[in-house]
């Protein structure tokens, strides 16, 4: 069953992001073509993140690390920190407040009632608040890969202004991309099957019925085969990223265009 769930949620993540992705793209398109909204602005927004790893991006390479390898400490580290979302889940637990650490506990899960998160699926429904923000914690890895098809897509969508052509800005993210974001959605999967898994009790049972179904589930996964498969994955995507992808780039003509006018 952990097998299955870890698969459907796979799916589902992988659907998101290729839903945001082409809902971004053809809003990103119609915001410069339309719209007359600067290309550069809108890519901008799309890279805002990434600017905050600039520093380090810089420092590492000044201090003459591999490119490839610190882009997979940046992409190891942020499937890692979604990965650890299972597991600090158990925070949110009211039946454990005696525990340390006891402050953090307290604040975790507080008593009073988070009216935004109703405004997410499913959660209007939801009687306990501790279930609650357990329900909307476990989906945290399908927020973030939504987040990154927006981003994906408002890049793809200023690629002719910004790399020269369309097709420029595909061969900037398809060829480590192919294995980036299925890994992403893999490593997401260990936090968001716990979410299926919880939907299906969080209406019906009391929140230490439902704590006690995930530190079950859990146990059950194979976290540590599925940290090494995500981690092996995101060097070779690191090395594309910083040894290939560029090459490929130089060598696509900058006239070229996807859809001709």
């Amino acid at each position: 069953m952990n097998r299955a769930l870890i698969w459907t949620a796979w799916r589902k993540l992988l659907a998101a992001y290729g839903i945001s992705l082409g809902c971004s793209l053809a809003s990103g398109s119609l915001l410069v073509h339309v719209l007359g909204i600067s290309a550069d602005t809108v890519f901008e927004v799309s890279t805002k993140r990434l600017s905050y790893a600039m520093p380090m991006f810089d420092a590492g390479t000044s201090a003459g690390i591999d490119s490839g390898m610190l882009i997979f400490f940046w992409n190891v580290l942020g499937a890692l920190v979604t990965i650890s979302f299972l597991y600090s889940a158990r925070l949110l637990d009211p039946g454990e407040l005696d525990r340390p650490p006891r402050g953090l506990r307290k604040l975790f899960c507080g008593t009073s009632d988070m009216r935004l998160l109703c405004f997410l699926p499913g959660c209007s429904k939801i009687e306990f608040e501790s279930t609650r923000r357990l329900y909307v914690w476990l989906m945290v890895p399908i927020l973030s890969l939504i987040l990154l098809g927006i981003e994906s897509g408002l890049s793809l969508a200023t690629s002719k202004e910004v790399f020269g052509s369309y097709q420029a800005g595909i061969v900037s993210m398809l060829p480590h991309g192919i294995v980036e974001i299925p890994t992403f959605c893999l490593a997401g999967a260990v936090t968001y099957s716990a979410h299926l898994m919880v939907r299906q009790t969080v209406y019906t049972e009391a929140p230490a019925a439902v704590f006690q179904r995930l530190a079950q589930y859990r146990t059950q996964l194979p976290v540590s085969q599925i940290a090494l498969l995500v981690a092996l994955a995101l060097l070779a995507a690191g090395l594309i990223e910083a040894h290939i992808t560029h090459l490929l780039i130089e060598a696509t003509p900058p006239d070229v265009s996807l859809w001709r006018g």
